[in-house]
């Protein structure tokens, strides 16, 4: 799909999805997890340090991560 539509959808996705990982950065700060949000945006991986644990991962990985590590810390409350 090469449709200029279809890369500014993508566009627009990418920039709501940076926007969104780095409101869950903020959010997940409590439980002690912090994101390297320059890291992605600039390298195109993030780094994440949960629980002393260092992780490389996309932009999809770490929002799905940081959403999961969120519902869980939130549910096991």
């Amino acid at each position: 799909m090469d449709s200029a539509y279809f890369k500014d959808v993508l566009e627009l996705r990418d920039q709501w999805l940076e926007g969104q990982i780095r409101q869950l950065s903020i959010d997940i700060l409590v439980i002690g997890t912090y994101t390297c949000t320059v890291c992605g945006e600039v390298v195109g991986e993030y780094i994440i340090d949960h629980s002393g644990e260092k992780f490389r991962l996309s932009k999809s990985e770490t929002y799905s991560f940081l959403k999961y590590i969120l519902a869980t810390r939130s549910h096991s409350k």
